[in-house]
């Protein structure tokens, strides 16, 4: 923000209550005897766009204050189509930021999850490579696993082994997408 007589203020993230103390200190120690009351107004909608395999796609209105999970979700979720792994923050036709839900589901980790601007798009790619477990481990399930992952991250992804879990008598099945093939591999 600008304030006439001090200059420019960076407030970008922070929350109102330490943007109204920075702005207080700041007024009181530049401007002596003048007090200040900060206030905030009503909160702007913005159209952003869900698209992809998005449950429901198509535009919603929402707060500013919405980040693109606020949005997934808006929007009915991830299709079993979509892809959990790659979802998409476009503004003005680029990439601007990706965002892996797993690290949200399974880690807590909320970093990557950008708060969205007036157009932006959250774009949900189709699921990729995906593989299933079970037997003894915490969730067994159907996982998408990103290109450079491993049967250790899928375990690790499916809450680990069991202490019943027999590594040496383990079963690896894969589908075999090789047209020439019977279709499965051992």
């Amino acid at each position: 923000i600008f304030l006439p007589g001090i200059g420019p203020i960076a407030v970008a993230g922070q929350p109102f209550l330490d943007l109204k103390e920075t702005i207080q200190q700041i007024i009181t120690n530049q401007m002596i005897g003048t007090k200040v009351s900060v206030t905030m107004g009503k909160l702007r909608p913005m159209d952003i766009f869900v698209l992809g395999e998005a449950y429901q796609p198509g535009m919603y209105t929402v707060s500013s204050l919405t980040t693109l999970t606020n949005a997934i979700f808006k929007s009915g979720g991830v299709n079993v189509t979509g892809s959990l792994r790659d979802i998409q923050l476009k503004r003005n036709g680029k990439i601007i930021s990706t965002f892996d839900f797993y690290d949200l589901l399974l880690e807590g980790d909320t970093s990557k999850d950008t708060g969205l601007m007036q157009g932006d798009v959250v774009f949900i790619p189709p699921i990729t490579k995906t593989v299933g477990i079970a037997g003894e481990v915490g969730r067994p399930g159907i996982y998408e696993l990103k290109q450079d992952e491993t049967l250790e991250d899928l375990i690790k992804f499916a809450g680990n082994l069991k202490p019943k879990a027999d590594l040496f008598s383990a079963n690896l099945q894969r589908i075999n997408t090789d047209p020439s093939s019977n279709g499965f591999n051992l």
